[in-house]
């Protein structure tokens, strides 16, 4: 070959070497030896390639072949000869099996060579050799249309390659398997690996975990991502959020040390065990492993010594003596309390047995201990033991078997001293029987006294009782009943005493009868009536109005509980009042009924709340002395409650009085029975209360709505002169008055004279309310023509007879007294028909302005719905507005004919809203009727409503017949007025 990569060389002849041709290889040496000294150096250089070369001519004639291409096909030097055509190489190798072509496409195969041979370059090729052999096939074009075509046989190179590939792959699954997290760099800290455990480790630097990022990429990350923030390098760690950036630069530089085993915690809270190295090579090799669970158990192993010293220390300052032996029942533990116990040091007690320990007084100890380990049960038994210093004392043993974890079997036990119990348990015994003693002269005694005390007491009560059916007026009769009920009362109580014992001991038995509790109550109020007007106290009762049946239970010890709550209210109340308050909700087969007595005394101081219901227990020692007692009440009253199913309690402060309350749930026993119906129907009747104490108005308005009276309440016997001459100036008739007789100012009597003296009033019905101790049957009293006197706190059966009687009277004055004794409790007012409101939806409004007839000003969302429900039955027209800014500018608006007028209300009140709209009437010749609503039960607001220049107040809670009342009332005048005009 002359020339291969570039244009012909001649050789030294002169002539071409691709004309002369190239003769066999194996040839004359001697003619090579005449080549010139670089064509010799450059054919052994071809020669020595591992590239199979075939140079050959424009007409594909072989031209030159170097020894590796022989060495590739498998062929000898005398089966080629120079100049041949390429076909014909490539016919040999087909003979010789090299090429797995089908016979079929062997020749548009070879066409197709030659084709690419012809043509020109040809990009090296991969294609694999019958005999498996890879081969790379490229052809490169020459000078003169000559082409050099190579083939380089790359078989042992893929071989290598997939070796490569396969045990890259292995070590791949080899690291991904690995429990430790790894990763590689290179020795210019490029990335080269990471397992999937180290990646989860740290999920944040995942982004820089990749082919194309350093070590440097990574711990700038990881300083962004909270990483590695505790390095143990103080000055390192200095650096973290000062200077990040040297701090990076030190990390990588850290990482260039030659190996580190340290241990750091993640942010996640996670603990690893590093472990980097630098590998001759400079690899960077970093291995993490999870170490998280062995830190915990190293924690938890920590915690557990130090609380194996806890309990140890503890087990030895316990006072009971601890041990534990081995299975041959040779003690292997005491604590200090057995030292204390026995008298006996550790290392004196440690390896032996009871027996060595105590002599023969230890052998029924070990018998114990043998019968525990046979029957594996816990036993415990009393023992007796001589200690080292020959005291006797007495001990309670708890022992058992335990079988450890490894199965050895172990006895441990626990030893108490119990000498002294003991000698307390033989002073007991000897107390309890002085106290047996002491109980059984105390019963002795008790039913001495009981027989004693009821003697006389039947005396006393049988004559009552026959005085109570002789012939007596009112009041003899009212103190006759009295001196029975409380002469009754007393006999309960002996009888409460004699029976607490039974109470202690659980066999007290309830008598349990149909009785009516409003009767009951009152009962004990009027017992109690006397001590309270002797302190000048109200003492008030109120039912629940639908409170209306009988009820089963045992009354006398309900009359009981009542007597004491009400007898401790008195007691300790010196101004104010005591209320007996009684509600319930009843699910139609029984009521759970709550009874509430409340005062205005000296309260109970918080700390001492607890104690009320202890026996024999006051809040104040001293109270004894002042107040008597002997604190049973309370006790005994919890216990009754208690033994009824019920609850009781207390709720005070000192200074501020107490409400004691109970609860009991008790079976309906039918509806209380009514009287046939009244001659004359008293529903609606107006009745005015007069009374100072705003508890008693509360009550006594409350059963006038249950009992179907229209009521008003006055607070003074003025106040209540002022509203019967407002009731006789706006045409409305008082039916009867129920006046309280001692009131500051002007008192009953003198109130109820002036009405008598009035000609257009004298004619009203009056019932006065007394103390026990007054008289209205006198010479000084006779002029006022009571109609009838009820004592206070006055039975609601007798007021609301004494109502209807007083009533009928007056509006039917020929009924005989049979027939008024017939007359019956009117109906509720529910089922009345309504005023007749004709007049104000009939009459004409000056101008005939078709305006509105009612304008309503109140806040309460709830009483707006009262309101509306009430007038929307009556045709009305009317308007609801929430404050009395908004009721002056709706009168300005509307011009209403009538407007009732709350008292209390935001941004305006209902007085300031009155006094405008009377502004706005000046010089008009007009005047709305303004009807104020307030709550009657506070004192001064009929007086500020008239100042402020209302017409009439209407007190809440809204009843629809008083609202409907006052509206026909006024509507009336309002016509009269215009008629005037």
């Amino acid at each position: 070959m002359r020339k291969i990569l570039g244009s012909d060389v001649n050789d030294p002849t002169g002539e071409p070497a691709n004309e002369r041709g190239l003769t066999n290889q194996a040839g004359d040496a001697r003619a090579r030896d005449d080549l010139s000294l670089p064509y010799a150096d450059l054919e052994r250089t071809i020669d020595s390639m591992n590239m199979g070369v075939v140079l050959v001519d424009a007409g594909l004639n072989v031209q030159f072949i170097n020894r590796a291409f022989y060495d590739i096909w498998k062929l000898t030097v005398g089966q080629v000869a120079m100049g041949c055509p390429f076909r014909a190489l490539m016919d040999i190798n087909r003979y010789s099996g090299v090429y797995a072509i089908p016979d079929g496409d062997w020749e548009s195969y070879v066409a197709l060579r030659e084709s690419e041979i012809s043509a020109g370059d040809v990009a090296p090729r991969e294609f694999r050799r019958a005999d498996g052999c890879t081969m790379i096939y490229s052809v490169t074009a020459l000078s003169g249309g000559k082409r050099l075509v190579s083939y380089y046989d790359v078989s042992e190179m893929k071989r290598r390659e997939v070796e490569a590939v396969e045990a890259r792959h292995r070590l791949a699954e080899v690291l991904e398997s690995l429990p430790a997290g790894v990763i590689i760099y290179d020795r210019d800290d490029r990335f080269v690996l990471a397992n999937r455990k180290l990646k989860s480790a740290l999920p944040a630097l995942s982004g820089v975990l990749t082919e194309g990022h350093t070590l440097r990429d990574s711990m700038v990350l990881a300083q962004r991502s909270g990483y590695f923030r505790d390095t143990s390098d103080e000055d390192l760690d200095d650096l973290y959020d000062a200077d990040p950036e040297a701090w990076v630069e030190g990390m990588v530089e850290r990482y260039h040390t030659s190996q580190a085993v340290r241990e750091r915690r993640n942010p996640d809270g996670r603990w690893y065990q590093i472990f980097d190295q630098r590998l001759a090579d400079g690899t960077f090799i970093g291995v993490r492993v999870d170490i998280t669970e062995l830190k915990q158990r190293e924690r938890a192993l920590q915690d557990s010594m130090r609380e194996n010293e806890v309990f140890r220390s503890l087990i030895d300052n316990v006072p009971v003596s601890i041990y534990a032996k081995h299975a041959d029942l040779r003690l292997m533990y005491v604590n200090q309390g057995w030292c204390e116990l026995t008298g006996y040091s550790k290392e004196e007690a440690i390896g032996k047995t009871d027996l060595e320990i105590f002599g023969a007084e230890g052998e029924p100890f070990m018998e114990a201990d043998r019968e525990v380990m046979r029957s594996g049960t816990t036993v415990e038994i009393e023992e007796t033991a001589t200690s080292a210093d020959g005291m006797v004392r007495h001990q309670f043993a708890r022992k058992g078997a335990m079988v450890a974890s490894d199965g050895s079997l172990y006895l441990i036990g626990s030893t108490t001293d119990i000498t002294e119990l003991k000698q307390r348990e033989t002073e007991l015994e000897e107390a309890q029987r002085r106290a047996v003693l002491a109980d059984r002269a105390k019963s002795e005694f008790l039913a001495n006294m009981s027989h004693e005390i009821r003697t006389p007491m039947n005396g006393v009560l049988g004559m009552a009782e026959l005085l109570a059916k002789s012939d007596l007026d009112p009041k003899q009769k009212t103190f006759t009943d009295i001196i029975v009920k409380s002469g009754n009362a007393l006999l309960t109580i002996i009888n409460d005493i004699l029976d607490f014992s039974k109470i202690d001991a659980g066999q007290l038995v309830l008598d349990p009868i149909p009785f009516n509790l409003s009767e009951a109550i009152e009962d004990v109020a009027t017992l109690m009536s006397t001590r309270a007007k002797e302190k000048d106290l109200e003492l008030i009762v109120r039912m629940q109005p639908d409170l209306r049946h009988l009820y089963v239970g045992d009354v006398g010890r309900i009359r009981q509980i009542i007597t004491n709550l009400l007898g401790n209210a008195v007691k300790f109340t010196d101004s104010g009042h005591v209320l007996v308050d009684v509600t319930g909700r009843s699910d139609g087969e029984a009521t759970k009924l709550h009874v509430a007595v409340t005062d205005t005394g000296i309260g109970i101081p918080e700390a001492k709340l607890k104690l009320v219901f202890e026996k024999f227990s006051q809040v104040d020692a001293s109270s004894t002395r002042r107040h008597e007692g002997t604190g049973l009440g309370l006790a005994i009253t919890s216990r009754l409650v208690d033994m009824m199913g019920g609850e009781i309690g207390v709720e005070s402060g000192e200074g501020a009085g107490s409400t004691f309350w109970f609860t009991l749930t008790l079976p309906n026993a039918g509806r209380l029975e009514t009287r046939p119906a009244a001659l004359i129907d008293v529903t609606g009747a107006r009745v005015l209360i007069v009374d100072d104490n705003a508890v008693n108005r509360t009550i006594l308005t409350e059963q006038m709505l249950s009992w179907g009276f229209d009521s008003c309440a006055a607070k003074s016997g003025a106040e209540g002169l002022q509203v019967l001459q407002a009731a006789q100036a706006m045409g409305v008739k008082v039916d009867c008055i129920v006046l309280d007789y001692q009131m500051p100012g002007m008192t009953g009597a003198e109130m109820a004279r002036i009405v008598r003296q009035s000609p257009t009033l004298s004619e009203t019905p009056i019932v006065m309310l007394t103390s026990v101790d007054q008289s209205l049957s006198g010479p000084a009293h006779r002029d006022l023509a009571i109609d009838a006197q009820l004592i206070k706190p006055a039975r609601s059966s007798a007021l609301l007879e004494a109502l209807v009687a007083a009533i009928q009277r007056k509006r039917a004055p020929n009924l005989t007294p049979a027939q008024m004794a017939d007359a019956q409790v009117p109906a509720k007012h529910a089922s009345n028909p309504a005023p007749s409101v004709a007049r104000l939806r009939g009459g004409q409004r000056p101008g005939g302005d078709g305006g509105l007839d009612i304008l309503v000003a109140e806040d309460n969302e709830v009483n707006q719905m009262v309101f509306s429900q009430i007038l929307a039955e009556t045709e009305l027209s009317f308007e609801i507005v929430g404050n009395g800014r908004r009721a002056v500018a709706a009168y300005g608006e509307r011009r209403p004919r009538m407007i009732l007028m709350d008292v209390s209300m935001p941004e305006m009140n209902g007085l300031e809203a009155t006094s405008e709209i009377r502004k706005l009437e000046r010089g008009t010749g007009m005047r709305v009727p303004i009807i104020g609503v307030t709550a009657h039960a506070l004192k001064g607001d009929k007086e500020r409503c008239l100042e402020a220049g209302m017409d009439d107040y209407l007190p809440k809670p809204i009843s629809p017949r008083a609202l409907l009342e006052k509206i026909e009332r006024w509507s009336w005048q309002d016509e009269e007025r215009r008629g005037a005009v």
